[in-house]
């Protein structure tokens, strides 16, 4: 993917006949950008998934999954996304630990595998029905989506899941009980702000038959993949996984509904670094002017307007939908 440090970058994509879809890019530094998209369409046309997936630690887990989940999705209906999620993650955690199995040496592609592991990512998808305009959305994280109209204020809006989300963090001590070092600083184990997603190996991994000594083994892997002049995670096993005792930590299942769109709907769906820096309300006040001085491209607008008023620190991705 080409990356331009400071500039947007609006990716060309085919759509869908009578479906607007503007997508806009911002990276702010000059390491590679770690967001990415997704558009996905059935054969006839009348099933449409879109995508957005923060990465972190590296891009290979948003990579991974952007291109192997909307594809299982589309496999199946959409009220079977929380399984489809779930089973891909499962299935990149299989695909490691096999590496370390006993009785099997390291496939070819352990490294992959490895980096999947090391690196996450959160996941937002919408699937919409053409014919009927129902659409279903699942969220594993912090990206969000809001759905409005020019008649009205926001209609609906995503909740973000991550550790300053109340719910995630009553989830997390409910699932986790007794575990003191659980949550430190507002962060789980005074580390990750991230409570659902992909990959993140390191906190979903088992202890193994062999206790600790096993997921010392797991981590070693992990590390012998990063990048040259970042401390690895094994050197600072014991301070890291101190509190490490009922994984996962971290899980891939989504929140998901339904609502029913209507003719002249809008979609943002955006990671969490344009939602840092304006609101819901902000962001479609925006695009409603931008559509109203007949700008041809509403992503695009929407960033560029907000770049006017505060540089963006981290990626931003923006998708806007119009049936």
């Amino acid at each position: 993917m080409e990356n331009v440090v400071g500039r947007i970058l609006t990716p060309t994509i085919e759509s869908p006949p009578e479906v607007s879809i503007h997508i806009a890019q911002f990276q702010p530094t000059e390491r590679p950008i770690e967001d990415r998209f997704s558009v996905h369409h059935s054969s006839d046309h009348s099933r449409l998934i879109v995508g957005i997936y923060d990465g972190h630690g590296g891009p290979e887990t948003a990579d991974h999954v952007s291109q192997n989940l909307p594809p299982r999705l589309l496999q199946h209906n959409a009220d079977c996304h929380s399984q489809q999620f779930q089973d891909l993650d499962d299935e990149m955690l299989s695909e490691f630990r096999r590496d370390h199995s006993l009785f099997r040496r390291r496939s070819p592609e352990w490294a992959h595998h490895a980096l999947l592991m090391k690196s996450g990512s959160t996941a937002l998808v919408l699937d919409i029905d053409r014919t009927t305009l129902l659409a279903t959305y699942s969220n594993a994280g912090d990206c969000r989506l809001i759905i409005f109209n020019g008649r009205s204020a926001t209609l609906l809006q995503t909740k973000d899941l991550n550790m300053k989300t109340p719910s995630e963090r009553e989830r997390l001590v409910r699932e986790h009980p007794d575990e003191d070092g659980l949550i430190v600083g507002d962060r789980l184990f005074g580390r990750l702000m991230c409570t659902r997603g992909f990959g993140d190996g390191y906190y979903k991994l088992p202890k193994g038959p062999l206790g600790f000594d096993q997921h010392r083994k797991y981590i070693e892997t992990i590390s012998s993949v990063e990048q040259k002049g970042k401390i690895p995670m094994s050197d600072q096993y014991a301070s890291i996984f101190y509190g490490y005792k009922t994984p996962p930590y971290i899980t891939a299942a989504p929140e998901s509904a339904m609502y029913q769109l209507e003719k002249g709907d809008v979609v943002i769906l955006a990671t969490d670094g344009l939602w840092d820096l304006i609101s819901s309300e902000e962001a479609a006040a925006i695009v409603l002017q931008g559509i109203a001085s007949r700008e041809d491209h509403w992503a695009e607008y929407l960033l560029a307007r907000v770049r006017e008023a505060t540089p963006p620190g981290d990626d931003v991705t923006v998708i806007i939908v119009q049936l």
